[in-house]
């Protein structure tokens, strides 16, 4: 529970150590849990895909390692096929990806988690209108929910064409959690002819992430099945005043 309480946070390097920590501790008193192996794939996942702690190389490992263990122990274990969703989704397996991450929702109907990750992984594997209706339910689930649901949404509304959606998202994401969905309103207000709000609102980012670069950025967005459409993303954040 202590963990949960650090994962629901902010995505920062502190929170997820702090998790990290906790789930550690805990698989140590219950090894057989397919939930918390699960758990601690996904941790090493977040590892991999941002660079915190290990190399993302040995990170992706670790994360792989757990995925596995989680779904040996329990195949219809909602967490472990999170994990081995998010798993699959760094290693390019991109139906595969989708496969669990649907198999996730399908097991745990009633977990916001599960299909907030589903609408994650969906959208980044090419379906991101199955990827929309994952993100409102997990709306529907948990109204009061971590700030990452509306970015998560607001991804998926964005690749599915709904902009006006995706800002109102990518809005309230930055209203919940200050400084968090500015890049991803940056990439919507430039890709709906809107400049001058792309402009400002990077110039905001900036202000508080001051070493942030396109390379840094495309450098977490390296699992994404289009990359004509990371490519047009890099254009956006480029026009706006990134370099």
């Amino acid at each position: 529970m202590k963990g949960l309480s650090r994962y629901r946070q902010a995505v920062t390097k502190d929170n997820f150590a702090g998790a990290l920590s906790c789930w550690q501790r805990a698989l140590a008193f219950d090894p057989t849990s397919a939930a918390l192996n699960g758990m601690l794939g996904f941790m090493h996942y977040i590892d991999a895909r941002f660079g915190w702690s290990d190399n993302r190389r040995t990170a992706r490992g670790k994360a792989r390692s757990y995925a596995d263990r989680a779904l040996e122990l329990d195949p219809e274990n909602p967490d472990a096929n999170t994990a081995s969703s998010l798993v699959m989704l760094l290693e390019g397996r991109h139906a595969d990806a989708a496969a669990h991450a649907r198999r996730a929702a399908q097991l745990a109907p009633g977990s916001a988690d599960a299909a907030t990750f589903a609408c994650f992984v969906l959208a980044f594997a090419g379906c991101p209108q199955e990827a929309v209706a994952h993100g409102e339910r997990a709306m529907i689930l948990s109204p009061n929910c971590p700030g990452y649901y509306l970015g998560h949404l607001g991804n998926a509304y964005r690749l599915a064409g709904r902009f006006e959606e995706a800002i109102a998202a990518f809005k309230a994401y930055n209203a919940r959690n200050p400084g968090f969905g500015l890049s991803d309103l940056v990439i919507a207000c430039q890709q709906i002819d809107q400049p001058e709000e792309a402009t400002a609102t990077a110039q905001q980012l900036l202000s508080i992430r001051r070493d942030l670069t396109i390379a840094a950025w495309a450098d977490t967005q390296f699992f994404r099945s289009d990359t004509a459409q990371l490519d047009a993303d890099i254009a956006a954040l480029r026009a706006a005043g990134f370099r």
